[in-house]
């Protein structure tokens, strides 16, 4: 493994604060968990053989908590009291090695155990397994807790993992004296140690300083605009579909009163049929019946509860129409209208002048 992909590990604040106690670091980056098969000892039951899926080195990586110590060797049991730490991990990552997804685990060793010989590692965790059993699967949910992690030498142990080993180690960032009179450093020089450290802005400069920058700055203010142009187009969208939904309100609206209103002016001229035939009177005059029919296009039916009322109405006041300009029809005077002569055969009224019966004018 590279240095760069060691230090990508690794929050560059973390590094800054491990710096000024030692300038010069030693990390070490190791595997801590594989996906695949292994044979780990539980406490109070000893050598097993696990199973571990892709989900159980996901959960492994994600329960291992930054800071949790790095230990030289295992105890009896995973109790931290009385242990003495030889470092601390500091970072953590998932990687595929050969196929096999695995945790990687980077440890800083303190000052004091760098001459140790260390190249694998064993995690101490509180695992779920079934009663008594020597052989299991172990799933994302199983992984309570990881309490601490052991280093080892290859010669004396066998990590649990067949993979666990070391991957790379390193002294970061070891200070060099600049010579008296020497340019520090060129900008190209420190946008490559930048880079190669992978600093973020925020790590070398304050916030208030990048938000004073003038490409920043400008950058903001693009953002802004952008952000206030969404917002308009947005909004306009939004007007635009509520003035098209309306107009589809309209028009449904519009197309289901004409459905109404068919509906009901349909059921008025059955109504109105059978209101007929309840007027005998009416049959008695042909004349009549004829006109209070034709006058029934006319006819705007308007609440459907009280079609019947308004039919009548409609009725009696054109009974009433006809009587007005016809007069009431004598007894007997069936089909003919009072003080009005009677259509002859041609279909002549007995105001026709061209009628000789009508005009003296006019051999009879």
């Amino acid at each position: 493994m590279a240095e760069a992909d060691v230090l990508g590990m690794i929050s560059p604040r973390t590094i800054r604060d491990i710096k000024r106690e030692d300038p010069n670091p030693k990390l070490m980056a190791f595997v801590v968990g594989q996906e695949g098969e292994a044979r780990p000892k539980v406490v109070g039951l000893g050598a097993t053989i696990q199973r571990w899926f892709r989900s159980a080195i996901e959960a492994l990586t994600d329960r291992l908590p930054l800071g949790i110590a790095a230990y030289h060797d295992h105890a009896q049991t995973n109790d931290a009291a009385g242990r003495q730490p030889i470092g601390e991990i500091v970072g953590k990552a998932l990687r595929h090695i050969e196929g096999a997804l695995s945790a990687i685990a980077v440890a800083y060793i303190y000052p004091a155990f760098r001459a140790l010989n260390l190249d694998v590692a064993s995690i101490e965790a509180n695992i779920l397994i079934p009663q008594d059993a020597c052989q299991f699967d172990v799933t994302d949910v199983d992984i309570k807790e990881v309490t601490g992690v052991a280093l080892g030498y290859s010669a004396n142990h066998s990590p649990a993992f067949p993979g666990a080993t070391l991957l790379a180690q390193l002294q970061a960032f070891a200070e060099k004296e600049t010579p008296k009179g020497e340019t520090i450093m060129t900008l190209e020089e420190i946008k490559k140690a930048i880079q190669e450290n992978k600093l973020q802005p925020s790590d070398v400069f304050a916030s208030q300083v990048l938000i004073s920058d003038a490409v920043v700055q400008e950058r903001i203010e693009d953002m802004k605009d952008n952000l206030k142009m969404a917002g308009i187009r947005k909004l306009r969208e939004s007007e635009e579909k509520v003035v098209a939904l309306e107009a589809e309100k309209k028009t449904l609206a519009e197309k289901l009163s004409g459905h109404e209103k068919t509906i009901v002016k349909t059921q008025a001229k059955e109504a109105f049929d059978a209101m007929l035939n309840e007027r005998p009177k009416l049959k008695e005059d042909a004349r009549l019946l004829k006109y209070v029919t034709k006058a029934f296009d006319r006819f705007q039916p308007g609440d459907a509860a009280k079609l019947k009322d308004e039919l009548n109405k409609f009725v009696d006041d054109q009974v009433k129409e006809y009587q007005d300009l016809f007069g009431e029809p004598k007894p007997g005077d069936k089909g003919k209208a009072a003080g009005k002569p009677e259509p002859d055969a041609g279909g002549d009224t007995g105001d026709d002048l061209l009628n000789p019966k009508n005009n003296d004018l006019i051999p009879q």
